[in-house]
């Protein structure tokens, strides 16, 4: 399995001591996931600069996660606090030794460069079940179905230093580093949101190190749908928005999200220079906020002027709740990859496959199927995108597809699966 350490406590007699490894990884992973989530929810880009905000904070752990860690984590804990890898809150609780535990890392570790590091034991591969009620339906079994296959699929851990280097060339390496660590944290998960969105260990990798899993030891291959989100505007009708288009701005937006270029389309009209990530993001900010502060952003302009009539569905969908946006965004997703491409696949073959939202992984034996499916789906519900391979550093092994038609019938969502 991997872990998250600084590169002191490698260094140290503790390098080849497993369960102080472990330990230590917890309370790093939970620095970085709470600095994470705090940054997440005030917008806030790239990595901290101040090692207080990350690690000035307690991490709480329970008593029966670090005993299922080892029996006898009292003296480890009392060791490194001894050596000056961790500090405890001895003032948590009033009571000696009550749970859960409060720890950080200690100071003398925060200038150490965290690593990925190899610790020889196996990960534990134990699944819930995905409970989704009324809102899974007639996808939960596609969902179970990818939910079986998650223990066909691991990163290679005799490669941790390409690993650790993939991470280095994110925004933010510590942060990459501790999604891949948290996928030897404990069990393994399964979950869909209430929008549909389904999520394992593997949705919160960068795509790089996606690139880098293997099933049985042999490469793997992903493809996901360019431009998608934009491009699943073209389904309103089927979700009962009947917002009238005219044919001329339907032909443009269709080209552009057909040629994956819609990011780039706007990107060129905006008033300043703009790049196509930064359009991306302002792009799929745009679709999610509140209306009012939506019309305030100079993308919103740009895509108004191109767009008229597809800027007044956008308006319209969040005109009550701009969180619709992502019930019918996430939930046609959903619907395509689950009830289109999973199902298709699986009658199509048994191998084994993961998915990341609007992408899906096999294995590489498979990428035929797997590419004919994806394109399958693109011509049943006319959406205006291209199938793209997942691979941030080589070129797609086959040219794209020609595809998608003119005209979608009306109806509603629940006509997609």
């Amino acid at each position: 399995m991997l872990v998250l350490v600084p590169q002191a406590l490698v260094d140290s007699r503790y390098g080849s001591e497993k369960h102080a490894l472990k330990i230590v990884s917890r309370i790093v992973c939970g620095h970085l996931k709470e600095c994470h989530d705090f940054r997440a929810k005030y917008h806030l880009k790239g990595k901290p600069s101040d090692p207080r905000t990350i690690f000035g904070s307690w991490i709480n752990i329970e008593g029966k996660t670090l005993k299922n860690i080892c029996g006898k984590y009292n003296q480890v804990c009392r060791n490194l606090e001894r050596d000056g890898f961790i500090e405890r809150n001895h003032h948590y609780s009033n009571f000696e030794d009550k749970f859960p535990k409060s720890f950080r890392l200690h100071s003398n570790c925060w200038p150490s460069p965290l690593v990925l590091h190899a610790v020889k034991q196996r990960i534990s591969k134990n699944k819930f079940h995905c409970v989704v009620g009324n809102a899974g339906g007639d996808l939960n079994g596609a969902y179970r179905a990818a939910e079986g296959h998650l223990g066909s699929f691991v990163l290679p851990e005799h490669q941790v230093g390409r690993l650790n280097a993939i991470c280095d060339e994110t925004e933010w390496p510590d942060d990459a580093k501790r999604r891949v660590a948290e996928l030897y944290a404990g069990t393994w998960w399964s979950k869909v949101d209430d929008f549909g969105r389904y999520h394992t260990p593997f949705t919160n990798l960068r795509k790089g190190i996606r690139g880098e899993v293997r099933c049985a030891g042999k490469p793997v291959v992903g493809y996901d749908f360019a431009n998608f989100q934009p491009a699943l505007l073209t389904l309103h009708e089927r979700a009962g928005f009947n917002v009238h288009i005219p044919d001329q701005e339907r032909e443009i937006y269709f080209q552009q999200c057909r040629a994956g270029k819609i990011y780039e389309y706007v990107a060129g009209r905006c008033p300043v220079p703009t790049t196509r990530t930064e359009a991306k993001c302002d792009f799929l900010k745009m679709l999610n906020m509140e209306n009012k502060s939506m019309t305030e952003m100079a993308l919103y302009s740009v895509f108004a002027e191109s767009f008229p009539a597809y800027a007044d569905l956008v308006m319209m969908i969040k005109r009550d709740d701009h969180r619709a946006m992502a019930r019918f965004l996430q939930g046609t997703e959903a619907a395509v990859m689950f009830g289109g491409v999973v199902r298709s696949f699986m009658a199509r073959t048994t191998a084994p496959f993961f998915t990341v939202h609007d992408a899906i992984y096999t294995t590489n034996d498979q990428k035929y199927i797997l590419r004919d499916v994806l394109n399958e789906q693109i011509k049943i519900l006319n959406i205006p995108t291209v199938v793209e391979e997942e691979n941030e550093s080589s070129p797609p092994t086959t040219p794209p597809p020609t595809n998608v038609g003119m005209k979608i019938s009306s109806g509603y969502q629940s006509n997609l699966i």
